[in-house]
């Protein structure tokens, strides 16, 4: 019996006639991205062209998936745009890009109730464009916020809507104690109107709920607790003959109390975390001007 002889090339037949066979493999695994890998890597191309299986050779990379080195002509970014345009089935559908996706991808909850942007900012959504206090202003209450947004929280970057005041939250507030704190916490001078709201409020919340323990630590502590003002007495307590601190509240008011070696208030520690959070992201601690 008598067969055929076999005239089918071996799978690797190509590799014989490739040109690089009698070239240095070093030429074709360039090491790096300096000046010297992208010389060899020209080099090793130049070759590649010159080569009757060239085709072959790439196919082979392509279906092996080599990514490293120079093949058919090809080094490894090229060959990876090839396989990235090739269909590989379908893709997994993207989530609608809305400020609610949006807002739940670029944001962490931190303790407390405040909200932190991981994200760049502005966003930019279907042709609109949103800081990251504006996106979860509009996802918590659907709307755009009434002019510039103020933070009223201590808590440097956040964004919870919760924790941050309109121009109509701020005209709510406007003329009342609670208007002359937010002043304080974003470390501005008070209007005259809040801060007569607060003088006013002040007596009645000292008649109607005396301090215990008044002039003594303890009452100068209750004191800053209810976030007023401390009486004479419990001054002398704490401070023995020193006057109160100037600008409490304020940023000049926190670094009095740590000239004096003693702990700021909480009104003095908002107003300096204020500041320091202006000036890293405006580069000065002035407040902005309000809608």
């Amino acid at each position: 019996m008598s067969y055929a002889p076999d005239t089918l090339p071996p799978v690797d037949d190509w590799r014989k006639k490739a040109a690089c066979d009698a070239t240095t493999t070093d030429l074709f695994f360039p090491v790096g991205e300096g000046p010297l890998a992208q010389q060899q890597t020209a080099d090793a191309k130049r070759i590649c062209h010159t080569c009757p299986v060239m085709d072959a050779c790439l196919r082979w990379a392509l279906n092996e998936h080599q990514d490293v080195g120079v093949w058919g002509g090809l080094d490894e970014r090229q060959r990876r745009r090839i396989h990235k345009r090739r269909p590989v089935g379908a893709a997994p559908a993207k989530p609608p890009r809305t400020p609610e996706t949006v807002l739940a991808a670029k944001s962490a909850t931190l303790p407390g109730g405040h909200v932190a942007w991981t994200g760049s900012s502005p966003v930019i959504i279907h042709g609109e464009e949103y800081t990251a206090p504006q996106l979860a202003w509009v996802v918590a209450y659907g709307a755009l916020p009434v002019g510039h947004l103020t933070r009223s929280c201590s808590q440097p970057g956040c964004i919870a809507p919760e924790h941050r005041l309109d121009a109509a939250g701020r005209k709510a507030l406007h003329g009342s104690r609670a208007g002359y704190l937010a002043h304080r916490r974003r470390g501005e001078k008070a209007c005259d109107e809040c801060l007569a709201a607060n003088r006013a409020e002040q007596p009645r919340r000292k008649t109607k709920t005396p301090v215990p323990e008044c002039g003594t630590r303890g009452g100068y502590d209750a004191h800053l607790s209810r976030r007023e003002d401390a009486c004479d007495a419990c001054c002398t307590s704490r401070w023995g003959q020193q006057p109160a601190v100037p600008d409490c509240g304020t940023r000049s008011g926190y670094r009095a109390h740590l000239a004096r070696g003693e702990a700021a208030c909480q009104l003095c520690r908002d107003a300096n975390a204020n500041a320091d959070w202006l000036l890293r992201n405006t580069g000065t601690t002035k407040q902005p001007a309000t809608a």
